[in-house]
């Protein structure tokens, strides 16, 4: 039984619409100066920010620092930017970030997706600053699906972020912050279109819903459907966000908000062709090329999400406010895979499997399928207060507060059926097996901290912020358990003014990351231990509205989770647990406004990761990453391009057709944008993705990056 359906999506859309475009029409507003002497947190979220870059950040500590005063790397998309390079999803929004890969099996949101950053997975996320679980995504494959519609921004805070987020993996961490009610009445309509019948249309309204302004409401909704280069493929969306902002008086506000979204891809399976045949190596291309889809006809993945946010914030007096957040997730993820190919394919040779029980005679494939079902739901809490004092004769500022979350879910496992079908012909048909349940996953996860931070103005020029965090956390799986009580986390900053533009920073944060991963034995994995230390320079000009930055970063790593190669009986891999891992590298990145109406962002990133031996720890992602994009608006017209490149990556171990198969050399990708204003209000533009039409893989095995594509829109405001 679904939460919902895109008939009833459509529904809420005209209703909502038409109810707030009625209340705020005939408002009159009047000047009301409790109403302007509320904090100013609202009304900071709905700045018209046209450039690339925001003046600060409270990711890294609690503390609203400005990016100069924050002492480790962040790369932020505003809105505009998402708009001008149609960023609609996290993974293309993650996918244009400086200094993050992904590894892709299958299509979004039905395979298996991975995003890196300085050599290590991205695991730590936050909504609006509230530490989460991938699970509140529906599980971390789901993750690239989120819409990013209903955000002001994505902030991504290079390094370890245990003091905010609790678990301290090295990589990054990713905060979406959304969009909030404004009191002007404010809108926009969007409809868009392009290469394999993409189609999308999108709605956003916002604006006070009584005569004082003192309630005020948003609405988004939006839904697309279309293909990809790969026939066959088929995929809905459809997403709509309400926030509702009470005054209850002049210093305290109740803030509300819900998203609903569904997406639903047929045609759709885990893994695409491999590269090269499993028993006389055989370069596959001449047969399957990344137009021909590996999935079954009736492979598909479902994802359903419930998101609500309810909080509280108070503003003691001009120093002190205090903020309480609660969210709640039900997420449904339902996946039928079926894969031809990707389990054995031959040519020359037959070829038995006596564990799967099959046989292969010359000219034919496999199909492998089953079933993955998961349904979590995620409290997360986050409590805290923040404020300024005085001592020595400076004024300086303090943080405290608890977060935390729990995920539970109860779901079926299944059986994993194989089907032989000829290679030639292929077009998704296949019989289709009864896949049967053969037991359940339990899952029972919660992670609670209390943590406080400080930023201490020790001279002029002079900051040091430094916290700490204390944290509980479980896991029981079945029948397996893992518990770590009274973890330390420490975090420690120093940054230094050179001039009013200028800043020297370093930072150091411990690493505490508890692993899913198991060994031989069925065992889970020790936590990862380690820390991480970062230096740099700062600068930023015009009031914060261009920044840019030079860090050098190092991380030393214990307890880490490397895959063997091997499988479980249930078919997950086999980890195991090394010390003695380094990560080090560089990163420049400039973001904002270079002249007026003249945007950038651009960043480089080298990362060298290493084993205790030297030898690299994982070739399958580049070892450096350049991404530039740029736009300039001159009268009525914009014009914008970017380039995206990375080095090589490749399969370790194997030689010869092998190693050429699981191969692939250092690209680029090149996109372009424009967009016209036909009227003040009304835009016409047109976005160009892989302009070159770049063939390049998406990781060693299978699976092939997306062609060229155009698309166009045409964007209404008011």
């Amino acid at each position: 039984m679904k939460m919902f359906n895109l008939s009833a999506v459509s529904i809420g859309v005209r209703v909502s619409l038409a109810t707030l475009l009625g209340a705020s029409a005939s408002n009159v507003y009047a000047e009301d100066e409790t109403v302007q002497q509320l904090p100013t947190i609202t009304v900071q979220a709905e700045q018209d920010n046209n450039t690339y870059t925001e003046k600060s950040t409270a990711s890294a500590a609690k503390l609203n620092l400005d990016l100069k005063d924050t002492p480790q790397s962040v790369t932020i998309f505003t809105k505009q930017q998402m708009e001008d390079q149609l960023l609609t999803s996290a993974s293309d929004v993650l996918m244009n970030t400086a200094g993050v890969t992904a590894i892709q099996y299958g299509q979004e949101g039905a395979g298996y997706s991975t995003y890196y950053s300085r050599g290590f997975e991205i695991k730590n996320i936050l909504r609006d600053g509230i530490p989460s679980s991938y699970a509140a995504f529906g599980g971390k494959d789901m993750m690239g699906l989120e819409d990013t519609a209903i955000y002001e921004r994505i902030e991504v805070l290079k390094g370890s972020t245990g003091l905010t987020s609790g678990s301290g993996y090295p990589s990054a961490s990713l905060n979406y912050v959304r969009k909030r009610p404004t009191e002007e009445l404010t809108g926009s309509i969007k409809v868009q279109g392009g290469t394999w019948d993409n189609y999308r249309s999108q709605v956003d309204v916002s604006g006070a819903l009584n005569t004082d302004g003192s309630v005020r409401g948003r609405s988004v909704a939006l839904y697309e459907q279309g293909g990809s280069q790969q026939d066959r493929y088929h995929r809905q969306n459809a997403v709509f966000y309400g926030a509702l902002d009470v005054d209850l008086s002049d210093k305290t506000t109740l803030t509300s908000a819900i998203t609903l979204q569904q997406v639903e891809l047929d045609d759709a399976t885990a893994h695409g062709f491999p590269f090269i045949t499993n028993d006389t190596p055989i370069q596959l291309q001449d047969y399957f090329d990344r137009e021909d889809n590996a999935a079954a006809d009736y492979a598909y993945s479902n994802t359903e999400k419930v998101n609500v946010l309810l909080g509280l914030e108070h503003v003691f007096n001009d120093n002190w406010q205090a903020v309480a957040n609660y969210n709640y997730t039900k997420a449904k993820n339902d996946r039928v895979y079926a894969v031809a190919g990707s389990g054995s394919i031959v040519f020359e040779d037959s070829y038995t499997n006596a564990r799967a029980g099959y046989t292969l005679q010359p000219g034919q494939m496999v199909v492998t399928s089953g079933r993955f079902t998961s349904t979590p739901e995620v409290h997360a809490l986050d409590i805290y207060t923040s404020g300024k004092f005085q001592a020595l004769g400076r004024e300086h500022d303090v943080m405290f507060g608890i977060n935390g979350y729990s995920v539970e879910s109860d779901d079926p496992s299944y059986g994993r059926y194989f089907t032989v079908v000829d290679i030639e012909g292929w077009n998704g048909y296949s019989e289709q097996p009864t896949i049967l349940e053969t037991g359940r996953t339990v899952v029972d996860e919660y992670q609670l901290g209390a943590f406080a931070a400080t930023k201490l103005q020790l001279l002029d020029p002079l900051k040091l912020i430094f916290g700490a965090r204390f944290s509980n956390w479980e896991r029981k799986v079945t029948d397996a358990e893992q518990k770590e009580n009274g973890v330390f986390t420490p975090y420690a900053g120093l940054v230094f003014d050179i001039t009013d533009q200028l800043s020297a920073f370093a930072s150091y944060t411990s690493i505490f990351n508890p692993s899913s991963n198991k060994d031989a034995n069925d065992d889970y994995l020790d936590p990862e231990e380690g820390n991480s230390v970062e230096g740099g320079f700062k600068f930023e000009m015009y009031d914060g509205r261009l920044n840019a930055s030079a860090a050098y970063f190092q991380m030393k790593q214990d307890n880490l989770g490397v895959d063997t190669g091997a499988d479980q009986a249930d078919g997950t891999s086999i980890y195991e647990s090394i010390d003695g891992a380094e990560v080090k590298g560089y990163e420049l990145s400039v973001a904002g406004e270079i002249l007026p109406k003249w945007n950038i962002q651009a960043g480089y990133t080298h990362t060298d990761a290493t084993d205790a031996n030297g030898d690299v720890l994982n070739t399958y992602i580049p070892e450096d990453t350049f991404k530039i994009f740029t736009s300039y608006q001159w009268d009525k017209l914009t014009i914008g391009g970017g380039v995206n490149w990375q080095s090589e990556f490749y399969l370790d171990g194997v030689t010869g057709i092998e190693a050429e198969a699981g191969r692939q050399d250092d690209y680029y990708l090149v996109n372009l944008m424009a967009k016209y204003d036909i009227q003040p209000n009304l835009t016409l533009g047109v976005n160009v993705k892989n302009l070159t039409d770049e063939k390049y893989k998406l990781n060693v095995w299978n699976g092939w990056g997306a062609g060229r594509s155009i698309i166009g829109s045409l964007t209404y405001k008011f």
